[in-house]
């Protein structure tokens, strides 16, 4: 009888040439769908915001988040995250080993405030944020345990110096990693990898998959779920940091 033999091992070199063609098949197949569509709904809400006779700073809550979205590429989405998203997020975090928190991109902080409600008394949330008008409303949460920084997530360590803030145990991110170079999102990852204690946590929610292989190229263990119930759509995805 012949021996079965076993394949050879796959070298790491090999494991990351798989995952940056995948990255690039997402990036060139389906992220222009994704941009066409948010162009699409871009040029239909300011089409029904001139209809509607309304003008810049007319009205606060979801119509300032949606000039925030017209007036800034780096804003992801046209509304505010739904409690479903919220939910989702806050699930995936382990309370019971949970006192600091890194929040990248908090917009208005919808996401933020329930934080703050779940964070123990103990606790700090540091929330990094670029576009002025978001930073305008986070400031106007009071709550001692929330720090507000004004500034590019790139630049995080710079950021995290000041606050006195070692290894959090959770990193949260909005951002769109799909207006990152490549390179930016392995080097942000990379230092989110570096910024989490051991155990520790990173979840994002985007509205594409292009995240999934980065992520498995940096974390041990990566779960992907799917938030139907918002505008967009998004996926929720959690990094577990090895112990």
């Amino acid at each position: 009888m012949t021996p079965t033999k076993e394949k050879p091992p796959v070298d790491e070199r090999e494991k990351k040439d798989v995952l940056d063609h995948i990255e690039d098949f997402i990036e060139n197949r389906i992220e222009k769908n994704i941009k066409k569509g948010i162009e699409d709904l871009e040029k239909f809400v300011k089409e029904e915001l001139l209809k509607r006779g309304h003008k810049r700073g007319d009205e606060p809550g979801p119509l300032s988040y949606i000039e925030a979205f017209l007036d800034d590429p780096k804003v992801a989405t046209v509304m505010p995250s739904s409690k479903f998203v919220i939910e989702r997020v806050t699930k995936m975090i382990d309370w019971s080993a949970t006192k600091t928190i890194v929040e990248f991109g908090p917009a208005e902080g919808v996401i933020t405030q329930r934080l703050l409600e779940l964070l123990p008394k103990d606790g700090r949330l540091v929330g990094i944020e670029l576009n002025d008008k978001f930073v305008a409303a986070l400031k106007k949460i009071k709550d001692p345990r929330l720090h507000v920084v004004h500034g590019s997530v790139l630049d995080i360590e710079e950021h995290l110096r000041p606050l006195d803030i070692g290894k959090a145990d959770v990193i949260i991110s909005g951002i769109p990693f799909s207006f990152l170079k490549p390179v930016q999102r392995h080097q942000l990852l990379h230092k989110i990898d570096d910024r989490l204690r051991p155990g520790g946590r990173f979840i994002g929610y985007q509205v594409t998959t292009h995240l999934v292989p980065l992520m498995k190229y940096h974390f041990e263990d990566v779960d992907v779920q799917f938030e139907i119930r918002n505008i967009p759509p998004h996926f929720v995805f959690t990094g577990f940091k090895a112990k």
